[in-house]
């Protein structure tokens, strides 16, 4: 991965991880509040001090698994290759849940001021959009993620702090007095309470697969969970108190899906309850896009460890994405929400298998992995006590949410078995059969001749002057302008460099270039080559191709970069950037930039 790639810090993690679990505070309260009434933050608050404790586990899985991967890489290291498959089933579970609650939950929001008339239309067209969006190729920007965060985050402490302003004693005086009432509850209401209460930690799993993008594995990691423990301890809690305080039994009845914007117009008036609609919407379509790029990002490791169909995996010629994958990723929520017909108390229960499954699978897995290492002091022992919290809300769930633990299982079952038959080698034979779904053709990185960047680097150095072309096509004019230019300096070789341009903001585990990437540097070795020249391919993984080509003609000690015209559609440059433009930004004064056609 290039190293110019952009590198994000502790406030990007921030960002991007409360992007995902910030918005859980839109829904929760209402689901909540139908299971256990007005002491719904009671339960959030109590739920907080294991969320904690699995925040820790989190910031280990990231250090431990600096390829990202999440859940799977470590149920895979800590028990076994299927084991990390039922991760994947598990997470792309969370997943589907995700993109479905999270879309519908925007759209619920825009409508108490648009007023749609319906839901459900808005939202699989919304996710159209996004299924579209992503086939071409979302360049996913941490800085949105940022601006989006600071502003959800602002917004909801502006609206707790006119509630607590404004809202007359008596309204404040209700939550001590539903507190109060708690031992009346027995233990099985307690038990469903708190495991329904872990609805509230949804998106903290995002954390470990950002892990291939942070600055260092250290302490950006670590300040960047504590922020976002922070930023959720100083919101969920008091939103759920205030809400299910101040609200009348009739809107908590008939509006549980906007919960918030209806606290932010009682006691802020319009201009709150729109700036809540506003952020809340924008957070939470801007979650389901995300959760579309992580789940198809799961599915592709799932393709490369011979779990799911490598037909799944396979790239749109054009766009470098996979495109099967990502109409998969948003066809499961589609269909979901038509059978439940966008009911949020139906998607709520639904959702709470697959992350407290996943939630489980991580802590256990990090216990084992710590207990291999002789870890016995008292770390571990509190992992032990997180890991039996979570267990505990898991098992809960199973027996509570019999209509969950149904859908979860016949999910999670058909994916193993999916698993199973693409192992065996029977499934792919099947496919073969069916036209336009034979598997992608395989790269075989040992008989291939290309270097990655650090590898080209280290045998190379920075010695120059030297020229690097950079193509997505194999134009011959392109390759002989390098040559012309390098003979002109006395060089025995040229630098033919391809990037695999990766939109949003997970990095998949790429270790080898596409097949669109593999035949771009064959051919340039070839058309080099024959004109008397040395090539040396060079391979790179990025979000942004710009930076990676600046950065690899820096550090090969390049002065000329020769690439072709552009040839992207208006559509690709307002989704993933001005390949030119972003490039003569980021190249250094000293090195010369020849656009060839």
């Amino acid at each position: 991965m290039s190293k110019g790639a952009g590198r994000i810090g502790w406030f990007l993690v921030w960002a991007v991880v409360f992007c995902d679990i910030g918005t859980s505070v839109y829904y929760v309260p209402g689901l909540l509040y139908g299971t256990t009434g007005d002491r719904a933050g009671f339960f959030v608050l109590a739920t907080m001090l294991a969320f904690v404790l699995l925040c820790v586990k989190v910031v280990e899985v990231t250090r431990r698994f600096p390829g990202g991967g999440g859940v799977v890489s470590l149920a895979e290291r800590a028990f076994s290759p299927f084991a990390g498959a039922l991760g994947g089933q598990l997470i792309m579970v969370d997943y589907f849940l995700t993109v479905a609650i999270s879309a519908v939950s925007g759209v619920y929001y825009l409508d108490s001021i648009v007023h749609f008339g319906g839901v459900l239309a808005p939202t699989l067209a919304c996710l159209t959009v996004l299924c579209g969006l992503n086939i071409v190729g979302v360049k996913e920007s941490a800085g949105v993620s940022m601006v989006l965060a600071v502003l959800a985050l602002v917004v909801n402490l502006v609206v707790v702090g006119v509630t607590v302003f404004t809202a007359p004693m008596e309204v404040l005086a209700r939550i001590p007095a539903e507190l109060a009432t708690l031992p009346d509850l027995s233990a099985t209401q307690l038990l469903v309470g708190y495991s329904g209460a872990w609805l509230a930690f949804s998106g903290l799993e995002s954390m470990s697969q950002i892990a291939p993008a942070m600055r260092d594995l250290g302490p950006t990691p670590r300040k960047g969970m504590i922020a976002v423990a922070v930023s959720v301890i100083l919101t969920a809690p008091a939103l759920t108190f205030l809400s299910t305080a101040s609200l009348n039994a009739e809107v908590k009845a008939h509006e549980s899906e906007r919960f918030i914007s209806e606290l932010a117009g009682l006691w802020g008036g319009l201009g709150l309850k729109t700036a809540v609609v506003l952020s809340a919407s924008s957070l939470l379509l801007f979650a389901a896009n995300t959760a579309i790029i992580g789940n198809y990002h799961v599915m592709m490791a799932l393709v490369r460890g011979r779990f799911l169909p490598p037909s799944l995996g396979a790239l749109s010629r054009r766009y470098q994405t996979p495109w099967r994958a990502i109409v998969v990723c948003t066809f499961v929520p589609v269909l979901v929400l038509i059978a439940v017909n966008a009911n949020m108390v139906i998607l709520g229960e639904l959702y709470a298998f697959g992350l407290l499954g996943s939630f489980v699978l991580t802590s256990v897995g990090i216990d084992k992995l710590r207990w291999q290492d002789g870890e016995r002091g008292v770390g571990f022992w509190f992992g032990v006590l997180t890991s039996l919290a979570v267990v505990v809300a898991f098992t809960v769930n199973l027996v509570a949410k019999p209509l969950a633990t149904g859908f979860g299982i016949s999910l999670t079952a058909m994916g193993l078995g999916i698993a199973w038959l693409t192992r065996s080698g029977r499934l792919e034979a099947l496919l073969e059969r069916i036209p336009r779904l034979q598997p992608p053709r395989e790269v075989d990185v040992t008989e291939a001749s290309f270097l990655t960047l650090d590898s080209a680097v280290r045998q190379f150095g920075a010695t120059g002057p030297n020229v690097l072309v950079a193509s997505r096509g194999a134009t011959r004019k392109i390759f002989k302008e390098a040559v012309d230019r390098a003979r002109a300096r006395k060089l025995d070789h040229v630098f033919a460099i391809y990037v695999d341009e990766v939109p949003g903001l997970f990095y998949p585990q790429l270790a080898q270039p596409t097949p669109e990437g593999l035949t771009v540097l064959e051919a340039a070795s070839t058309a080099i080559e024959a004109m008397g020249m040395r090539c040396v391919p060079v391979w790179t993984l990025s979000h942004s191709a710009a930076a990676s080509v600046s950065d690899a003609a820096e550090q090969l000690g390049c002065d000329t970069v020769v690439i072709g015209a552009t040839q992207r559609t208006m559509l690709w440059v307002a989704l993933r950037g001005k390949f030119i433009g972003d490039l003569l930004a980021q190249l250094p004064q000293h090195i010369r930039l020849i656009v060839v056609g």
